[in-house]
């Protein structure tokens, strides 16, 4: 009886492999689409188990040419998991994707590099020009009604740099990413001749809230130092603590 249930859960697996390897994949991005719009697959080829789009988009997020492999693994956990790789935002990126029986998404092992002048286009509160680039790394990530409930992570922004409306480099960037509840959040360090430090968060309602405390350099010119006199608050040591909040 043993061994007929053992090859009998085996020849089950099989046929849900069978059927997944021909299962248009068009099937399942449709119902991806009604279940979290403004989701949008475009010009979708391939099965279930593996396939690709031209271009997914999500409010302003665009990524494409985008292909995914499924993971037979992730029904250990009972999700629908997917190995992911492409581009997102002109940029590589690579992860595995997965949905859960109740709706929620999970990412985990997300690597993308981006160029930080096209983040400050979509997010920034403020216009300005910056320089270097950016690797991102996202351990875990659960989203739930289309915003994070948990993330684990890191930033870091390399040869990083402002150019207006004043010039300062920073060097090298890290940000810690993290989740508290309703809000994510990023703990802010740096080394280089100017000295950057405090926190980033950013709620499910689109408030953001930026506390940075910047400690000027010996190269740092008159020019940079007047406009933090200007827009900054004055702390020991020669530093200015830069406090801003509002919605995105």
């Amino acid at each position: 009886m043993r061994r007929a249930g053992v090859f009998l859960a085996a020849g089950s697996g099989v046929y849900l492999l069978i059927l997944l390897a021909n299962f248009p994949a068009a099937k399942l991005t449709g119902y991806l689409q009604q279940q979290y719009a403004p989701l949008a697959f475009h010009s979708v080829t391939g099965s279930v188990f593996s396939g690709s789009a031209a271009r997914i988009e999500h409010d302003a997020l665009v990524a494409g040419p985008v292909s995914w492999t499924f993971r037979p693994s992730g029904l250990l956990q009972g999700r629908l998991e997917y190995h992911l790789q492409g581009n997102a935002m002109q940029s590589p990126f690579s992860g595995n994707a997965a949905i859960g029986m109740d709706g929620s998404v999970h990412a985990r092992d997300v690597e993308v590099r981006l160029d930080p002048a096209g983040l400050v286009e979509l997010y920034s509160p403020i216009d300005f020009t910056v320089t270097g680039r950016i690797a991102v790394r996202v351990e875990s990530l659960e989203l739930r009604d289309g915003f994070p409930s948990q993330l684990t992570g890191h930033l870091g922004w390399t040869g990083a740099g402002v150019v207006e409306p004043v010039s300062i480099e920073l060097g090298e960037v890290a940000i810690l990413l993290g989740s508290e509840p309703d809000h994510i959040t990023g703990e802010v360090s740096n080394t280089g001749d100017a000295r950057v430090a405090g926190s980033l968060s950013l709620s499910a309602s689109r408030d953001y809230s930026v506390d940075l405390q910047l400690t000027p350099g010996r190269a740092t010119s008159a020019e940079v130092v007047e406009f933090l006199e200007s827009w900054g608050r004055p702390e020991p040591g020669g530093s200015y603590r830069l406090v801003d909040n509002g919605r995105l």
